[in-house]
């Protein structure tokens, strides 16, 4: 049967994934095999000199983790290359890093005026020493003075602007001299605590996933440890954080009415009706009596919105589908006692923001459709794209099941290597790196997490 007979709402999508059955033993056993190989990493010498490639890493395949032998064994252990390659590339980065503490650090910059094309004081030459130290910069331009901020330079900039989630503008103010100034050691540290992280992945072993590291604001989707879709993404803002955990994809919704939280409809709609009485009609939400999908609704005239406290409605706030709404056209849903998922947003313009920790908590994708559009496309039904399509120009709200549901893995990464063999570092929205600092030089990183938990 042709996947595109089954795509309608209130049925069920049959053949859209094929999953592999785990048990939660295969699983522990996975993670304490990678545990184990943690520790021993930690032990382990350093990288030879001339095998420190700088912040663009050689690739390589996994062989020092005792985890690599699960996938060959009769118990047919699933492991997949895209973590395996994650974690080994990272491994690498922590032996090029603690090999740079070794040797003294990085330089460190004192301020100054903004460096830009052009620019030539003598802070340009720091600069340069400074980039050719971390590898952005490869041949150390300013060996001799006086020194120009030329092409090299900017490109340089630009390549460590990117890896550090600043703006690209290859231009040296404030917030990049911030982060040039930022210790090996830090780094260091911050990359061990990630190996941690990554190292307990939960998608390592599912054979496809989706997956959002938060203060990367990136939406990977995964398929047999290839990428086939990447998308920017808005997060939860400091004060609504969005939790990291596991959990998995049932099923879309095109045109979604937004069922709004109760904190929203106290705290921050209630207010605005009571200034303004037509507030709700001009924003076309609706009050249903006794749930999000009864058909009864309420006169909003009936409520005296000045006496309504926080967290305490009777009724339940329904913005209708529509232009306005702030789920867009699609969104992806995966049960959760924390009610997050992935939506389209109207608020475009957002993600032309570096920083972009905004949301409420759930998580907004950029291009809302790509999903959808490539689960179906990697299963060789393309003409099912036609259905949707067809749903998305009519006005009615349409749910869509998967028969298989997909797994999806929300993370806290703040430092890793990516696809293209980049160390990357990220700020700590959330502070929750803060938890694990070690207490003082003696103390491992892995001590200071078990007892952060």
């Amino acid at each position: 049967m042709h996947l595109s007979t089954l795509f309608s709402e209130g049925r069920t999508v049959k053949g859209l994934f094929t999953k592999k059955g785990f048990t939660k033993t295969n699983k522990a056993t996975l993670k304490g095999a990678l545990f184990v190989s943690l520790a021993s990493m930690f032990a382990s010498p350093l990288l030879a000199n001339d095998d420190l490639d700088g912040v663009l890493l050689a690739s390589s395949s996994l062989t020092t983790y005792s985890s690599q032998r699960y996938t060959q064994t009769k118990d047919s252990y699933y492991f997949d290359q895209y973590s395996a390659q994650l974690i080994k590339r990272t491994e690498k980065a922590i032996n090029w890093y603690q090999e740079i503490v070794n040797r003294g650090g990085f330089i460190s910059l004192p301020a100054s005026e903004l460096l830009e094309l052009g620019s030539n004081s003598k802070a340009v030459s720091l600069l340069a020493m400074r980039l050719f130290q971390e590898q952005d910069l490869l041949t150390n331009v300013c060996s001799k003075a006086p020194c120009i901020f030329d092409k090299h330079i900017e490109r340089a900039v630009k390549q460590f602007q990117h890896r550090h989630g600043l703006n690209v503008d290859g231009r040296v103010g404030k917030n990049t001299f911030a982060k040039l100034n930022i210790s090996a050691e830090q780094k260091l540290n911050k990359l061990k605590l990630n190996f941690y992280r990554i190292t307990n992945f939960a998608g390592s072993s599912d054979e496809q996933y989706v997956y959002v590291n938060i203060p990367e604001y990136q939406l990977r989707y995964v398929k047999v440890g290839d990428v086939k879709l990447q998308n920017n993404v808005i997060v939860g803002k400091p004060s609504w954080e969005t939790p990291a955990f596991s959990d998995e994809i049932e099923k879309f919704v095109v045109n979604p009415e937004w069922r709004i939280p109760i904190s929203i409809a106290t705290r921050e709609i209630a207010p605005k009706v009571a200034e303004d009485p037509d507030y709700l009609v001009k924003n076309n939400i609706e009050i249903r009596k006794n749930s999000y999908i009864d058909s009864q609704t309420v006169n909003p005239n009936n409520i005296d919105w000045d006496s309504i406290k926080p967290y305490q409605f009777d009724h339940f706030l329904v913005k209708r589908a529509g232009e306005k709404n702030p789920l867009g056209e699609v969104k992806y849903l995966f049960p959760n006692p924390e009610a997050i998922y992935v939506h389209d947003t109207p608020a475009k313009q957002r993600f032309s923001q570096t920083r972009r920790a905004l949301s409420h908590g759930c998580i907004r994708i950029e291009d809302p459709f790509s999903l959808a559009q490539e689960i179906i496309k990697h299963q060789g039904e393309k003409h099912a794209l036609a259905q949707v399509n067809d749903a998305r120009n009519e006005n009615s709200t349409q749910t869509f099941y998967l028969d298989e549901p997909l797994p999806i893995h929300l993370v806290y990464w703040t430092a890793w290597v990516d696809e293209n063999k980049l160390v990357n570092f990220r700020d700590d929205i959330y502070k929750r790196d803060q938890k694990a600092l070690l207490k003082n030089d003696n103390q491992s990183v892995i001590a200071a997490l078990l007892e952060s938990k």
